[in-house]
């Protein structure tokens, strides 16, 4: 299996130089820290991957907190974020 992956690296001063590689699946095992490996990890990351996208208002939270929005009156740090958590488990 493939998996196509694009790399922007920085040019020698003459802009962004875009490269697209292939990279071996099965050669990427050894770099997952044993997250293809574990079920329990896999599914961890899956959940935490939807529970943090969840009713995201897609700005910032200082954007949040300067237009003081309910999740900001709620929530003072990581509005977005504890607004998610509070979403998926409330």
């Amino acid at each position: 299996k493939k998996l196509l992956t694009r790399i922007v690296n920085v040019d020698d001063g003459n802009g962004l130089r875009v490269s697209t590689d292939e990279i071996d699946l099965d050669d990427m095992a050894g770099h997952s820290y044993g997250i293809t490996s574990d079920p329990l990890t896999q599914f961890s990351v899956l959940l935490s991957a939807i529970i943090h996208d969840m009713d995201h208002p897609g700005v910032p939270n200082v954007q949040l907190v300067k237009e003081n929005t309910r999740s900001a009156q709620i929530f003072k740090k990581s509005v977005a974020e504890q607004n998610s958590v509070e979403l998926a488990w409330g």
